[in-house]
């Protein structure tokens, strides 16, 4: 006779109470998941259809806006929006650039790939970011991109790293509805989804001349070396020369030989596919959308 598992001796555990266990251990293990996520800023886990249909549902937090952040962004609109006109017209244009802004923020957080947006908070993390780098270039390391912010381009590179992760984490999560879209808009570009296969160059230097044929890592390892070489070699048309100085000083001659370049199928570029989709045709309306379920309310007269 067959020996049964579990309670006591001889006697089967009831289903209703496997059951309840089983649920209960579930409950348990999506607590888990979702406390992580609270915790240490992980995603939580994306809806498995109808993404894009629940982010455009999504209903945030109306965040207050005071006279500070309104002048702050009135004068980043002044500069890097040349059409915001003056007058009421450039009041509406901050005004709807807030909301826009506050929309990106909304929507990263509600994904779990930023913290809510605190306009009183940018000075401080800017300040640390600047002490961060600025020992980081003292101390010799590496340091990309500038090792200084001004609050205006610390803001645009909060915004433009932001937008960056909620794409990617929308690819990532894309559902099948998202893959067919992006399907479509490949089709219609496939030229632009063109990759670089490898280069082959001609260097002379001292007198001596060699060939050489880089991959498409092989160039992106040479722009950190040599970004005057890179930038022609990806230029040029076969048969065009270059002189130029080393980066140690040295006067070189370069000429490209050639340039293989190959347009990837649909599955080997999913990834660039729905991340260009989104980019071109989706989140301009997405952040209106959330803007609009997730607006910002002034605390002063204009």
């Amino acid at each position: 006779m067959a020996k049964q598992k579990g309670g006591r001796a001889g006697q089967a555990v009831p289903r209703n109470r496997l059951w309840i266990a089983a649920v209960a251990a579930a409950v348990i293990v999506l607590a888990v998941i979702v406390w992580a996520a609270v915790q240490y800023g992980l995603p939580a886990p994306a809806a498995a259809e109808d993404l894009m249909a629940e982010l455009s549902s999504y209903q945030g937090a109306i965040r207050t806006v005071g006279r500070d952040e309104y002048n702050f962004f009135s004068d980043y609109v002044k500069k890097n929006l040349p059409a915001a006109g003056s007058g009421e017209a450039q009041e509406q244009l901050t005004r709807d650039y807030i909301n826009k802004v506050n929309a990106k923020f909304s929507l990263g957080n509600h994904l779990g790939v930023c913290s809510p947006f605190e306009f009183a908070a940018i000075e401080l993390r800017m300040e640390q970011e600047n002490t961060i780098r600025g020992a980081k270039a003292d101390s010799g390391e590496t340091v990309y991109g500038v090792t200084g912010f001004t609050l205006e381009t610390y803001f645009r590179y909060l915004e433009s790293t932001l937008e960056e992760d909620i794409l990617n984490y929308l690819v990532e999560y894309a559902d099948q509805d998202m893959l067919e879209q992006a399907r479509v808009y490949y089709d219609a570009h496939r030229s632009s989804f063109e990759q670089l296969v490898s280069i082959t160059y001609e260097l002379e230097e001292n007198g001596e001349a060699t060939t050489e044929t880089l991959s498409s890592a092989g160039m992106r390892t040479l722009e950190k070396g040599d970004e005057t070489l890179a930038e022609f070699l990806y230029n040029a048309q076969p048969g065009e020369t270059l002189d130029y100085q080393s980066p140690d000083g040295a006067p070189r001659h370069a000429a490209l030989v050639d340039a293989v370049y190959e347009i990837p199928g649909f599955d080997d570029a999913v990834s660039a596919a729905v991340h260009a989709w989104l980019n071109v045709e989706v989140m301009d309306a997405l952040y209106e959308t959330v803007a609009e379920n997730a607006p910002v309310a002034f605390d002063f007269d204009f």
